[in-house]
């Protein structure tokens, strides 16, 4: 399935939200997103927030195992990690 989601200009981690409320940070704590499918908000702590890529990613998951995910406090999706 099709999420939004943004990569951090400073630790180049993919982080997407899995459910309305689940903010999620990078690893550098700089940038987040939060809202799942219900709606996108996004921050950072860069000047530029245009710096921020917005993308579309697949994520092989449904979104019953996205919400289980985050209400149940587990950490499989919402982070892809980036390399330097």
């Amino acid at each position: 399935m099709k999420v939004d989601a943004i990569k951090c200009p400073g630790c180049n981690d993919i982080i997407y939200s899995r459910s309305r409320h689940d903010c999620r940070s990078c690893s550098c704590g700089k940038t987040f997103i939060d809202g799942g499918f219900d709606y996108t908000r996004i921050g950072s702590k860069f000047r530029i927030l245009l710096e921020i890529k917005h993308i579309k990613i697949n994520v092989n998951a449904t979104k019953s195992e996205m919400y289980n995910d985050w209400n149940l406090f587990g950490n499989k999706y919402g982070l892809i990690k980036g390399t330097k």
